[in-house]
């Protein structure tokens, strides 16, 4: 059985067949006409204003460029890359000029002259005023470090041997340091140090002219609380105790025993604001018990006398205290500034000070005692003239395990802050180099 469109084929066939074939011809003319048309008026407006082929042209040079471009980073970077110099060392602008063509008269040659490529501005000027000059340019870093050199054409050997070269040299000088530090610590000190009751340090030159004294401090022994000192091997001091009523009752015979020679006993003092002079109440008892337990005395007096005159009234007090009393140590005159107040001597200065202590221990002296002056460096090398009191014995004060007094003294006052049978509390502990009471 057959569709009606098999029966269209078989009645219409042929000619159908011949229609078809006529249509595709015109079809096909009338696309190659257009196309022809279209072809021949793109060439036209490209022959006649040049846009077309100038774009392509453009766009060629510039894929060339860009090519160019990215070859020469590539080069650059493995340069860079096989390189062992910094950022710095490309730096090119701030290098001068090596020197080697220094001598040649070329005009050409760069005569250390260096400008910066970017600003225009003369880094380093490697002009001279005189022709034929041979120093070298420096750098901006060896200008500024003091070097004299471009640059360092040494090899790591020799950078190695010169910075042993200057080790050696450096403990040569060192070598030689200590051993001038031990010639001078041979000589003879000439200054020593004195610190201040406000907490200042002094260096004071020692006065040549009055004595100094010979004691070998390597022969002091320290056996808590007595310090003694040895010659040819045979013990020659004495032992002794400061004391007055701040020590309250003292047992004198327990001082004997513990090994106590002396004692060195307060008399009493002149008022540092009201002038006043006042006894010691515990003097008379002191003297007589210490008497009785066989210790010899020595006495002493703190003074704030502002004259001669004054000063000759204490002496006298202390000379009426011991009448008829075995002294056999020396009468002391002590003078001290006061802690934290104004006392009278502070307006005395240094002739003043030296002729008060003068006029007591000449009165003292002329009584047939031992005269004595009692201090500290501080005022024995600052407070009073010693040139002047050289003929006086002296009661040296500093709490060390050696003396620090550059003159002859008799008397060293070594610990006051000691403990020893006797005494409660704190004792006062003095070392005496000769014994007074012979």
């Amino acid at each position: 059985m057959k569709l009606h469109d098999d029966y269209y084929e078989e009645e219409h066939g042929s000619g159908s067949k011949i229609m078809y074939v006529y249509m595709a011809l015109i079809m096909s003319t009338v696309i190659l006409g257009v196309t022809a048309l279209v072809f021949w008026a793109n060439q036209s407006q490209s022959k006649s204003d040049g846009s077309g082929y100038a774009a392509a042209v453009a766009q060629r040079e510039a894929q060339a460029a860009e090519a160019d471009k990215k070859m020469e980073a590539n080069a650059s970077e493995s340069v860079i890359a096989e390189s062992k110099l910094t950022s710095d060392d490309l730096d090119i602008w701030t290098l001068p000029d090596t020197g080697r063509e220094k001598n040649s008269s070329g005009s050409g040659k760069n005569n250390g002259t260096v400008t910066n490529q970017t600003t225009g501005e003369t880094v380093i000027d490697g002009s001279s005023n005189e022709s034929g000059s041979t120093d070298k340019s420096q750098t901006a870093d060896e200008l500024a470090n003091g070097k004299t050199s471009v640059y360092d054409m040494t090899n790591k050997e020799d950078v190695n041997a010169d910075k042993k070269s200057e080790s050696d040299a450096d403990k040569t000088d060192t070598k030689e340091e200590d051993d001038d530090q031990k010639e001078e610590d041979k000589e003879e000190v000439t200054r020593i140090q004195v610190k201040h009751a406000d907490g200042t340090k002094e260096w004071v030159d020692i006065n040549e002219d009055i004595p100094r004294n010979k004691y070998d401090l390597s022969k002091l022994t320290y056996q808590k609380p007595l310090m003694n000192y040895y010659e040819d091997g045979k013990l020659v001091s004495k032992c002794g105790v400061d004391i007055s009523a701040n020590q309250g009752d003292v047992d004198f015979s327990k001082l004997k025993s513990a090994g106590c020679d002396f004692v060195m006993l307060k008399v009493g003092a002149r008022g540092y604001s009201s002038g006043n002079i006042v006894s010691d109440k515990n003097f008379e008892d002191n003297l007589k018990a210490a008497k009785k337990a066989g210790l010899d005395i020595g006495v002493y007096f703190c003074s704030q006398a502002v004259s001669k005159s004054e000063a000759r009234e204490e002496a006298d007090e202390v000379l009426d205290a011991i009448s008829g009393y075995s002294v056999k140590y020396p009468v002391v005159f002590v003078m001290e500034n006061v802690d934290e107040d104004m006392a009278r001597i502070e307006a005395l200065d240094m002739t003043d000070r030296t002729q008060v202590a003068k006029a007591f221990m000449d009165r003292v002296e002329d009584a047939g005692y031992q005269p004595m002056i009692y201090g500290d460096k501080e005022w024995l090398l600052t407070m009073v003239d010693m040139e002047d009191l050289q003929d006086y014995d002296v009661w040296f004060a500093q709490d060390s395990d050696e003396p620090e007094y550059p003159y002859e003294f008799g008397m060293w006052q070594y610990d006051s802050d000691a403990s020893i049978k006797g005494i409660t509390g704190d004792a006062t502990m003095i070392m005496s180099f000769k014994d007074y009471a012979k």
